[in-house]
């Protein structure tokens, strides 16, 4: 079982961190039984309703309980946030708990837009508090071992990705997706996947080229991209909430590649491949397996990340910084105009 790390020796930090929960979402539950699996500590909870919050508390038997989120973020027994509210209200409710002067883990995406990731980004500048996007994929043992072989040359200079993200959701099963009010649409929630991992690969793109099929609604129903880089690199992306794609990714290099299976964001399975000199030129020989497991579905690491940075006295995470959120936020504000997707107020 993965274990909390142990706690500094000196002044406050030596305390366990305290969790607050800003919402009792579908999401939420997830996120409280990998927390306890790792023996985070999960001090309150606040639901717009008091019974939902009473039921979430009891299920994770969590002490404190609070009608409405400026309730929870006035806990003066909460540290760190964790809010998972609809995306459409991520922005107000981040801003809530950093004026509040507690530290934020927001789920992803991270806003609607850039404008509202950089009011967050100079929020928390100005407070002094850690901030960081939920974007639990990073933190895997998984994407951790990937990285780690990309780094070390395994498969030569990387200069191509490829990523899917399409699954089946109809708007009688995940209505918030269709709904332009809640910032619905392939591109946010399933898409913004593969192009943080593109980002991470690659850094920012020069130019993306996306298009897309609307619903009725002006939502995102299919969404495809381009991206290109200065130094010459590609990736490309397909997302849908229409159809169940192969939810893969390749990470493609000069020597080699990674072959990321289904469901490329989670813990899972991976291969890599090196080029075979001596046979078909350029053939791609299997030359190792991951298939690690973990407990739960791994949204603790991304906490345990959180709480080594306050601990570290960092107010972002060198692996999910603020910087490259705002610039995800671009990216995809970028695709939307060029697909016609518009939130209201926008």
């Amino acid at each position: 079982m993965w274990r909390r790390p142990n706690a500094m020796k000196e002044g406050k930090m030596s305390e366990q961190l305290r969790w607050g929960f800003l919402s009792a979402s579908s999401i939420s539950h997830v996120v409280a039984t990998d927390f306890q699996l790792a023996g985070i500590k999960i001090q309150a909870v606040g639901a717009r309703e008091i019974a939902k919050a009473n039921d979430f508390a009891d299920k994770f038997g969590i002490p404190n309980r609070h009608e409405g989120y400026e309730a929870l973020v006035a806990d003066p027994e909460v540290d760190i946030v964790y809010i998972s509210t609809l995306q459409s209200l991520h922005a107000e409710h981040a801003l809530l708990a950093i004026r509040a002067g507690k530290h934020v883990l927001l789920e992803k995406p991270f806003t609607l837009n850039a404008a509202e990731a950089q009011a967050i980004r100079a929020a928390a500048e100005s407070a002094g508090v850690f901030v960081m996007e939920a974007m639990w994929t990073r933190f895997l043992p998984m994407m951790t071992e990937v990285f780690r072989i990309i780094e070390s040359g395994q498969i030569g200079e990387v200069r191509l990705s490829v990523a899917d993200h399409s699954l089946y959701l109809p708007e009688h099963l995940v209505p918030r997706l269709w709904s332009p009010a809640a910032g619905g649409g392939a591109l946010l929630d399933l898409g913004i996947y593969p192009i943080s991992l593109f980002a991470r690969l690659f850094g920012k793109e020069k130019a993306v080229t996306a298009r897309g099929i609307l619903t009725e609604s002006g939502m995102d129903l299919t969404t495809s991209a381009i991206f290109e880089y200065q130094d010459g690199a590609q990736a490309l992306m397909t997302t849908s909430m229409e159809t169940s794609g192969s939810v893969n990714a390749s990470i493609i290099g000069t020597k080699g590649r990674i072959e990321i299976e289904r469901m490329f964001y989670e813990q899972t399975t991976f291969t890599v491949h090196e080029n075979d000199l001596t046979s078909a030129p350029g053939t791609p020989s299997l030359v190792s397996s991951y298939e690690a497991k973990i407990e739960g579905r791994g949204m603790q690491y991304q906490a345990l990340e959180v709480e080594r940075c306050i601990r570290a006295g960092l107010t972002e995470s060198p692996i999910m910084t603020l910087d490259e959120t705002v610039s995800i936020m671009e990216t995809m504000d970028e695709i939307r105009k060029q697909t016609g997707v518009k939130y209201p107020g926008e």
